[in-house]
C-alpha cells in the first residue's frame, strides 16, 4: 500500500519551502505558519532517518533564501532545526515529557541568539536596550534597572519557548500520528494538480545577471560584516554608495524588492525606537536605524543580483564541498530535486481551496492543514534533471564588486 512506503524526501520538502516561505513573508504569526513544514519533515525523519531528515531541512531553507533571499532566515529556523529531531525522537516511541524540553532548549538557544543581536547590533547595546524598558516603566510609576531587564527578557524568552515548544510537539505528533490514516483516506486522484505539473520556469536565465553569483554572495558577505563593525556616518556612507552602485549595475530581478524594503523600514524603526528611547541621543538613533536598514537591503539585493538559480548554484557547490560533513550530501540530493519555485502558486490554490471547506475554528483548521501536508507530499513528483549549469568563471568585474564591497573599510571609523 501507499501508506506502508517511506516518503521520497522531495515531497515533505517541497510542503517545508511553501510552509517557510509563507512563515517569512508574513508580518506576524510565522511561528504557526511554519508548524506545516515541520510536521513534513519530522514525518521524513520518523520514516527515513535523522540524517535524510536534517538534510531535507536543510535544503528547504536554502530553497526560501534563493527564492525570497535571506531576510528573514530565522522565522522559521527553529522548526527547521527541531523538526527532525522530534521526528525520530517520535519514531523512538519516547513521549511529551522529553520532547518538549528538547525542543524547548533548541528554541530558547536560538532565541536568546537572535535578541543578543537585537540588543547588541541594533538597539545599541544593554544600556540602550535596558534604557527603553526604563522609559516604558517610568510612565506607569516603575523603575526598571538592567538587571530588571534582563530578567524580564529571560522570563519571556523562555516563556515562549516553553510555550511554543509545547504547542509545536502538540501539532506534530497529531500530524505524524493520523497521517497514515489520513492517506488511506486520499483517493489516488485526490492528489494536487498544482504538484504534479511540471514545473515552470525556476526564475530568471542566468544570461541576466551581469555578476557571477559566487562574487556576489562574497561581496554581500564583505558588507554585511562591515556593517557589524560600525554605525559610523562615512562608513554607512561607503556602503550606500557601493549599494547604490552595484544594484545598478547587477541588472536585479525586482520581485523581491517590496518585500525588503518592508522589512529594512519595520527594522529600521525598531533600532530608531528603542536607541532613542534609550537614552542614546538622535544622532546615535539615526545611525543604527540606518545600519538595521542597510543590513536588510544588502540581503535583499543579494537575492536580487544573484536570482534564485544563482543562489541555488552556490548552494550546491557549497554542499558540494561539505560532501564528508553529514547531512550535506543528502542535502544537495534534495535541493536538486524540489525546484518548488514555479509550483508556489499552485499549492497555496489548493491549501485555500482545503481552508474554505472547513470551520474557521482552530482544530478544522489544523486538520484541515495537516491534510493538505500529506497530500501535497504525496503527490509532488521531483524536477526533472537539468542540465549542468555552464561552468562559472569569475571575471575582472566581479573581483572588481568585491574589491569596491571591501573599500568603505578604509573610511575613518570602520571597524
Amino acid at each position: 500500500m501507499a501508506t506502508e512506503a517511506p516518503p521520497a524526501p522531495a515531497g515533505p520538502a517541497h510542503v517545508a519551502v511553501v510552509s517557510f516561505l509563507a512563515a517569512r513573508a508574513a508580518p506576524t504569526g510565522g511561528f504557526w505558519i511554519a508548524l506545516a513544514g515541520g510536521v513534513a519533515l519530522a514525518r521524513l525523519a520518523q520514516r527515513r532517518g535523522a540524517r535524510l531528515g536534517f538534510g531535507a531541512s536543510v535544503a528547504a531553507m536554502l530553497e526560501t533564501v534563493a527564492i525570497i533571499g535571506p531576510a528573514r532566515f530565522g522565522i522559521p529556523l527553529t522548526q527547521a532545526a527541531t523538526a527532525p529531531l522530534l521526528g525520530r525522537l517520535e519514531a523512538r516511541g519516547v513521549g511529551v515529557a522529553l520532547q518538549v524540553p528538547a525542543c524547548a532548549a533548541i528554541r530558547l538557544l536560538h532565541n536568546s541568539a537572535t535578541t543578543a543581536f537585537f540588543i547588541w547590533i541594533v538597539t545599541g547595546g544593554l544600556d540602550a536596550y535596558a534604557g527603553t524598558y526604563d522609559s516604558l516603566g517610568r510612565r506607569v510609576g516603575i523603575e526598571i534597572g538592567t538587571s530588571d531587564a534582563l530578567v524580564l527578557t529571560a522570563a519571556g524568552l523562555l516563556a515562549w519557548a516553553v510555550f511554543a515548544s509545547v504547542m509545536q510537539v502538540l501539532v506534530y505528533r497529531r500530524g505524524l500520528r493520523e497521517w497514515d490514516a489520513t492517506a488511506r483516506r486520499m483517493d489516488e486522484g485526490a492528489a494536487s494538480g498544482g504538484a504534479e505539473a511540471a514545473p515552470a520556469a525556476l526564475g530568471r536565465a542566468s544570461r541576466s545577471r551581469r555578476f557571477d553569483p559566487r562574487a556576489i554572495t562574497l561581496a554581500a558577505a564583505v558588507a554585511f560584516a562591515l556593517l557589524l563593525t560600525s554605525t559610523d556616518w562615512l562608513l554607512l556612507a561607503a556602503v550606500s554608495l557601493w549599494l547604490a552602485a552595484a544594484w545598478a549595475l547587477s541588472r536585479g530581478d525586482r520581485g523581491p524588492v517590496a518585500t525588503g524594503l518592508l522589512f529594512a523600514a519595520i527594522l529600521a524603526a525598531g533600532a530608531f525606537l528603542f536607541t532613542l528611547g534609550g537614552g542614546l541621543g538622535i544622532d546615535e538613533a539615526l545611525r543604527r536605524a540606518a545600519r538595521a536598514a542597510l543590513l536588510v537591503l544588502v540581503a535583499t539585493w543579494l537575492r536580487a543580483a544573484a536570482g534564485a538559480d544563482g543562489l541555488r548554484e552556490v548552494a550546491r557547490r557549497g554542499l558540494g564541498r561539505l560532501r564528508g560533513v553529514p547531512p550535506a550530501p543528502e542535502a544537495a540530493e534534495v535541493l536538486d530535486g524540489i525546484a518548488s519555485e514555479g509550483r508556489l502558486a499552485a499549492a497555496a490554490r489548493t491549501l485555500a481551496g482545503e481552508l474554505g471547506a472547513v470551520r474557521m475554528r482552530p482544530l478544522p483548521v489544523l486538520d484541515a492543514v495537516l491534510g493538505w501536508v500529506v497530500r501535497e507530499a504525496a503527490a509532488f513528483r521531483p524536477a526533472p534533471p537539468r542540465p549542468r549549469a555552464a561552468a562559472l568563471a569569475a571575471g575582472p568585474f566581479d573581483w572588481l564588486l568585491v574589491l569596491f564591497a571591501a573599500a568603505p573599510a578604509l573610511a575613518p571609523g570602520a571597524g
